[in-house]
C-alpha cells in the first residue's frame, strides 16, 4: 500500500492530500480578474461568472481547452473575461517566476478591506471563492522555492498545451460531462463533494444521478486518480446495486473495506473491529439484496458476533433490524424488541423503519385495520419530528398498498396520489424519488388499467420507466406492465401469447407467475394441469392471505367449469372450498375479497338451483363490487345480478316476470357497454348470449335476433371454446 494515503496509526486517510496544480492557479487567476475588474457589470455577467466559478472549483483539474471551454460555454456571456485570463496566462508564462508571486500576493490583497470603504473587500474572505482562494494561497505557501520553479514549469506546459484548440468553444452537453475524460485528475475536495452528490442522489432521487455507464466511468476516473479512495468504490457498489449487477456491487464493496481496513502492524487508537463488522452488514444487505437469504443470515451471524465482542449496541440492532427482515417466523416479537431497544438508543430511523415493518407484519397477521394504521401513525411522527423524507414517502406507499390490500380503491389512490403531491414542486429542494414513489405511480397506473383507461395507463408506465430507469424500481413497473399486456391478451382470448407474458413474469414474481398461468390453462380447458398448479398455490406456506383466497377461488373456478356446466354436480365440490375462503377473508378483513367469494358462492347457489337465496345474497356484495372494483369485475357483477333475477323471473306471474326480465337486461346492457370499453370478448360474448335469451323468453324477437347477430358477428371474429355463461 502506497504510505502517501496512509494516516499515521496506519489506516486510509479519509480525506485525499491537496496539491497545488495550474488548473488551480487559473481558477484563481479568473477570480481575480472578475473581483479587480473596474468596468461596471450587468446582471447577467454577474450571474454566470458565479454559476462558472463554482463549477470550475467543483470539478476536476481540466486541461486548458476545457477550461476554457467552460468559460467560453454558450450558457455564459463571459467573453471579455475569457479573453483577459487568456492574455493574463501568457503574460506570467513570459515574465517569469517572479509574476507567479506576485499573482499570489495580489490575490491576499483581494480580500483586504479597500481604501474608499474600510468595511468592504473585493472578495469576502468567508465565501465560497474567498475560502477556495485562501486554501490556495496556504498550499502555495507551503512550497519550497525549487517546488515553486516546478509549479511555474509545469504552467508554461499547461498554458502552451491545446494552443490550437483555445477558441473551440464546447456545447452544453460537453461542458456537461468533461468530468469523464481520462486526463483529468481529481483532487481531493472535489472527489469528496462528487462522490457525496452522486451518493445521495442514488439513495434519495436516482433520475438526478448520472446514467450507470457514466457513473462507472467517473468513479474510474476518481480511482486512477486516487486509487485507495474507499468512497468512490462505495460509489460503486451503489451503483453496481441499482442495474442488478451481483459480482461487480460484492467486487465493490470488497474494495472498499479492504481500503477501510488498518493495517495489522499499526493498529488504530479507535476499535479496530468497527470496520470489519460493518462490512459484514454491508454483504448480509448485498446478499439480502439479491435474495441470497442463507447467505445474508451468515454474514449476519459474523456481523453480530463481532458486534457483541465489541459491545457495539447500534451494530446490534442495525443487525437485529435485518434479522427480522430475512426470518419468516415469530417476525411480531422481533419487531417489537427491535422497536424497544431502537427507540431506547436515540435511532429514530431505525425506530420509524421497524414501526413500518410492524404495521405490514400486523395486517399479514390479520390484526385489526385499526391497529395497523395507529402503528403507521406513530412511524409518521418520528418522520416528521426528524424531517426523514425518504421513509415519509415509504409511509404513504405502504398505506397506499395496505388500502388497497383491504380493498379500499378509493383511499388507495387517494394515498398514492398524495405520495407524489408530498414529491412535488419546483420550489421543493428535498424530494424521495425511489421505490415507494415508483410503486405510487404504477399504483395510479394499475387504477387507470382497470377502469379501461388503457392510454392514460400506458402514459403513466411511459413516466415510470423514464424517471426510474434502474432497480429495484425497474421491477415494479415492469411487472404491472406485463401484467396489463396479460390482462388485455386474456379478455380478447389470445392464450399463446397471454401465456407466454405468464411465463415471462416468472422472473419478476414467481407467485404471481403461476396465478396467471392457471388462468391461461383453464381458459385453454386443460383442467388437470390448472387444477394441479392452483393446489400447488394453496399449499404456499410464504403466501399472503389476499393469495390463499385467490387460490381457492382459482379452484372453485375450474372444478365449476371442468364439469359438465349448469349442472348441481359442478358446484357441490365448490362450497366446503368457498366457506374456507370466506373465512379467511372475513378474519384479514379482506372487504373486497369477501364481496368476491360472497358473489362465487350467488353463483353456485344459482347452479345448484337456489335461485331465492342467491337473489337475497347478491344484493350486498355487489354494492362493494360496485364502489370498489374494476370495470371487468364491475361487468362480471352486473351478469350475475342479471342471472339472479332470470332465475327468479320464472316464478312470478306474466307481468312480474316480464319486469324483471328487462330489469335483467338493462343490467346485462349496463355490463356490455362496460366490456365494450374493456374491449374484453371472452366475457362480451357471453354477455350478448345471455340477452338473446332473455330477449327470446319475453318475446321480443327483433331485439333477440339483433343480439345474436352480434353474437355472430363477434364470435367468428375472436373464436373460441371457452364458456362463461355458468362462471362468475
Amino acid at each position: 500500500m502506497n504510505k502517501e494515503f496512509l494516516s499515521f496509526d496506519g489506516s486510509v486517510k479519509k480525506n485525499q492530500r491537496e496539491s497545488l496544480s495550474p488548473y488551480k492557479i487559473a481558477v484563481v487567476l479568473f477570480i481575480k480578474i472578475y473581483c479587480s475588474d473596474t468596468m461596471s457589470r450587468v446582471i447577467i455577467e454577474k450571474r454566470d461568472f458565479c454559476i462558472a466559478a463554482l463549477k470550475l472549483i467543483q470539478s476536476p483539474d481540466l486541461d486548458k481547452r476545457n477550461l476554457f471551454g467552460v468559460i467560453n460555454s454558450s450558457e455564459f456571456v463571459l467573453a471579455r473575461f475569457s479573453l483577459q485570463l487568456q492574455n493574463d496566462l501568457d503574460f506570467i508564462c513570459a515574465e517569469g517566476v517572479k509574476e507567479l508571486l506576485d499573482l499570489f500576493d495580489s490575490l491576499g490583497n483581494l480580500m483586504k478591506p479597500i481604501i474608499d470603504n474600510p468595511h468592504v473587500a473585493l472578495l469576502n474572505k468567508h465565501s465560497v471563492l474567498g475560502l477556495y482562494v485562501r486554501r490556495t494561497i496556504v498550499l502555495f505557501e507551503k512550497l519550497t522555492f525549487c517546488k515553486v520553479v516546478a509549479l511555474f514549469e509545469d504552467l508554461k506546459v499547461y498554458v502552451k498545451k491545446n494552443i490550437n484548440e483555445m477558441n473551440t468553444s464546447m456545447d452544453d452537453t460537453k461542458s456537461e460531462h468533461i468530468y469523464f475524460q481520462n486526463d483529468n485528475v481529481w483532487g481531493g475536495r472535489q472527489a469528496e463533494l462528487l462522490v457525496a452528490q452522486q451518493a445521495h442522489a442514488l439513495l434519495t432521487d436516482e433520475h438526478k444521478a448520472l446514467p450507470p455507464a457514466e457513473l462507472q466511468a467517473l468513479v474510474k476516473d476518481l480511482l486512477s486518480s486516487s486509487p485507495y479512495y474507499a468512497e468512490a468504490h462505495y460509489l460503486s457498489y451503489l451503483n453496481c446495486l441499482r442495474v442488478n449487477e451481483y459480482c461487480g456491487a460484492l467486487d465493490s464493496l470488497y474494495h472498499c473495506f479492504d481500503r477501510l481496513a488498518p493495517l495489522e502492524s499499526r493498529p488504530s487508537p479507535d476499535d479496530k473491529l468497527r470496520t470489519f463488522r460493518y462490512a459484514a452488514l454491508n454483504l448480509a444487505a448485498l446478499h439480502a439484496q439479491f435474495g441470497y437469504k442463507e447467505l445474508a443470515q451468515l454474514a449476519l451471524k459474523e456481523a453480530i458476533m463481532l458486534a457483541q465482542e465489541a459491545g457495539d449496541n447500534v451494530c446490534l440492532q442495525l443487525a437485529h433490524s435485518w434479522v427480522y427482515y430475512l426470518t419468516d417466523k415469530n417476525k411480531g416479537p422481533l419487531i417489537e424488541r427491535s422497536i424497544a431497544k431502537a427507540t431506547a438508543l436515540g435511532m429514530t430511523h431505525t425506530a420509524s423503519l421497524a414501526l413500518i415493518a410492524s404495521a405490514h407484519n400486523s395486517a399479514m397477521e390479520g390484526k385489526s385495520p385499526q391497529v395497523v394504521f395507529e402503528t403507521l401513525t406513530k412511524s409518521d411522527v418520528l418522520n416528521s419530528q426528524h424531517s426523514m423524507i425518504d421513509l415519509m414517502s415509504m409511509i404513504y406507499a405502504e398505506k397506499t398498498a395496505l388500502w388497497a390490500y383491504y380493498g379500499k380503491t378509493e383511499m388507495s389512490s387517494v394515498c398514492a396520489q398524495l405520495l407524489l403531491l408530498f414529491n412535488s414542486g419546483e420550489k421543493k429542494q428535498l424530494m424521495f424519488n425511489g421505490p415507494s414513489t415508483c410503486q405510487a405511480v404504477v399504483t395510479l397506473a394499475n387504477i387507470l388499467n382497470e377502469m379501461g383507461e388503457y392510454a392514460l395507463a400506458s402514459t403513466v408506465l411511459f413516466h415510470a420507466k423514464e424517471r426510474f430507469p434502474n432497480q429495484p424500481s425497474r421491477r415494479i413497473w415492469a411487472l404491472s406492465e406485463q401484467l396489463h399486456e396479460f390482462s388485455k391478451l386474456m379478455r380478447k382470448e389470445k392464450w399463446s401469447a397471454a401465456e407466454e407474458i405468464a411465463l415471462q413474469i416468472s422472473s419478476l414474481d414467481s407467485v404471481e407467475s403461476k396465478f396467471r398461468l392457471v388462468e391461461v390453462l383453464f381458459a385453454k380447458h386443460d383442467f388437470p394441469e390448472a387444477l394441479k398448479l392452483a393446489y400447488e398455490l394453496e399449499k404456499l406456506e410464504n403466501i399472503t392471505p389476499q393469495q390463499k383466497v385467490r387460490a381457492k377461488l382459482q379452484i372453485s373456478q375450474i372444478k365449476c367449469g371442468s364439469v359438465f356446466a349448469g349442472t348441481p354436480q359442478s358446484a357441490t365440490s365448490s362450497i366446503l372450498l368457498l366457506n374456507s375462503a370466506l373465512d379467511i377473508a372475513t378474519s384479514n378483513h379482506l372487504s373486497y375479497y369477501e364481496a368476491l367469494v360472497n358473489m362465487y358462492i350467488v353463483n353456485v347457489q344459482l347452479l345448484l338451483r337456489m335461485p331465492f337465496q342467491a337473489l337475497r345474497n347478491v344484493r350486498e356484495p355487489i354494492i362493494q363490487i360496485l364502489a370498489h372494483g374494476g370495470l371487468y369485475d364491475q361487468a362480471r357483477a352486473y351478469i350475475t345480478y342479471a342471472k339472479c333475477l332470470s332465475a327468479n323471473a320464472s316464478k312470478q306471474t306474466d307481468e312480474n316476470k316480464k319486469y324483471m326480465m328487462l330489469e335483467a337486461i338493462k343490467h346485462l346492457y349496463k355490463a356490455k357497454t362496460l366490456l365494450e370499453k374493456l374491449e374484453a370478448n371472452d366475457r362480451l360474448k357471453s354477455t350478448l348470449y345471455l340477452l338473446s335469451l332473455f330477449y327470446h323468453e319475453i318475446d321480443m324477437h327483433d331485439e333477440r335476433n339483433r343480439c345474436a347477430f352480434e353474437f355472430k358477428q363477434l364470435d367468428e371474429q375472436f373464436p373460441a371454446e371457452k364458456n362463461y355463461i355458468f362462471l362468475f
